[in-house]
Order: C-alpha cells, then sequence, then structure tokens
C-alpha cells in the first residue's frame, strides 16, 4: 500500500516580513560589534551575517559552494524560493564602518 504523504501548510506567511528581518539583522550586528573591544576578520562578520540570517523565522541558510556560486554566496531559502545573497559588499562595508568608529574612538583600541 503507497500512502502519500500530506504536505503540512507552514505557518510563514508568503513573503517574510522585511521590517522584521532588519530589526533582526541590525540588532545582530549591533550586539556583535559592541562586545568587541578592536579590529575584526572579514570572516566573523560573514559568520556573524550567516548567524543574524538563519535567526529569521522561516529562513534556512547555507554557504554557497564556491566552484558554484563564488565566494561569499549565501543560499537563503525561504518556502520553495532560494536567493543567491552576495555579503561580499554587505561584510566589506561593516568592516570599514567598523574600522572608521574604532580610529575615531580610541578607548575601544586592543589594549
Amino acid at each position: 500500500m503507497v500512502r502519500k504523504l500530506k504536505r503540512s501548510k507552514d505557518k510563514f506567511p508568503e513573503s517574510p516580513d522585511a521590517t522584521e528581518m532588519k530589526k533582526i539583522i541590525f540588532h545582530s550586528i549591533l550586539a556583535y560589534l559592541s562586545k568587541q573591544d578592536g579590529h575584526v576578520s572579514k570572516t566573523e562578520i560573514k559568520d556573524m551575517l550567516f548567524d543574524s540570517i538563519s535567526l529569521i523565522p522561516g529562513f534556512r541558510v547555507e554557504w554557497g559552494e564556491i566552484q558554484k556560486f563564488g565566494r561569499g554566496k549565501l543560499l537563503v531559502n525561504y518556502k520553495d524560493k532560494v536567493l543567491v545573497l552576495d555579503i561580499e559588499e554587505v561584510s566589506n562595508m561593516i568592516l570599514k564602518l567598523w574600522d572608521r568608529y574604532l580610529d575615531t574612538h580610541p578607548h575601544h583600541k586592543p589594549r
């Protein structure tokens, strides 16, 4: 006897809430950087972005294979859709802003 599995309807809307996404990412960046006493690496920023995006309800995030997608690409799955997200520019901008902040706020420089 062959049984068909019922496809359960998930509780997530057709498209994610953009405001909620921005809040999660913004607060994750602030929380992470507020704990740092000095410079951070590009890898640390990328990992933090990965973790932040993973917190968005309904999102499943994986690193894209470099051979197929190139460096710094995240595959973000929501429902039956996949987004290839290039986080190189975002991570570079966060690093530049953080370095500028460190230059203007000497109390955050490493001891």
